[in-house]
């Protein structure tokens, strides 16, 4: 084999393990929601609003059944609506704790848990700008009865992420999964929601805030939240805190129906 050639093989090989690793990933990006296409559009919508299924909007301080409109507005991906609630929520963000001690200075309860949101999205691999901006929302700013803690047996248990927490008694039943999970201090609640979120979302592919509430694969089934706009309030948020640090977004993704 010709000398010069023998020099260059490295390089060749490098050149040529990079260019079929990245058709992979090319791919890959390409066909990763593909199975997960089940229905059309107005089929999903029919589901949702099938027998059994709830939607609640909320009206003047209050949650009523949100009507066909409401849910089909809501379910749109096409609108001009900001599109964090189709962003891959299950890769870190990279941030500080002051950046993030920042964010929750007047925010109650989770004023200076930096230190706790980002320890949970190292350990179970969840966007932490999404941790945040979720227990803002359904914590009220951190100033909600139940994410203040409801004392029982002489401890408190706290609920940061609504987490079994249902419409008709959320605060007793918010409270008593907290017990059951021993979410004792603010730093527990927020390792707890993160691990709830993993296990029960993540890990099961639904990855955006969309497909958490809406779950386009298997609609009106093993949704987070019944409030036809959760995944909207929670990307509002976020998208606050993107554009206020600069962070660029990842893997944006819409395409959930035939």
């Amino acid at each position: 084999m010709n000398e010069n050639i023998k020099r260059r093989l490295p390089l060749i090989l490098l050149i040529i393990i990079s260019a079929v690793f990245a058709i992979l990933l090319i791919i890959n990006e390409t066909h990763l929601f593909d199975n997960q296409k089940s229905y059309t559009f107005d089929e999903a919508v029919d589901r949702q609003l099938g027998e059994g299924t709830l939607n609640m909007k909320e009206k003047n301080g209050q949650f009523i059944n949100a009507s066909k409109a409401d849910v089909k507005k809501a379910m749109d991906v096409n609108s001009d609506k900001a599109n964090l609630n189709h962003m891959d929520i299950s890769e870190a963000v990279s941030m500080s704790e002051d950046e993030l001690n920042h964010i929750l200075k007047d925010k109650g309860i989770l004023k200076n848990q930096g230190a706790a949101f980002l320890k949970a999205q190292d350990k179970y691999e969840v966007n932490v700008l999404y941790l945040v901006s979720h227990a803002l929302v359904e914590t009220g700013h951190g100033k909600s009865e139940l994410a203040n803690g409801i004392e029982d047996g002489g401890k408190k248990y706290y609920n940061f992420y609504g987490i079994g927490a249902f419409d008709v008694n959320a605060v007793h039943t918010g409270s008593s999964f907290a017990k059951e999970q021993s979410w004792t201090s603010p730093e527990r609640a927020i390792m707890g929601g993160a691990k709830f979120v993993r296990k029960n979302y993540l890990n099961k592919e639904q990855l955006t805030l969309y497909q958490m509430r809406w779950n386009p694969e298997n609609p009106g089934n093993h949704q987070y939240a019944s409030d036809v706009e959760w995944d909207e309030n929670i990307a509002s948020f976020m998208k606050h805190y993107y554009k206020q640090l600069g962070i660029r977004k990842d893997h944006i993704h819409d395409d959930y129906y035939l």
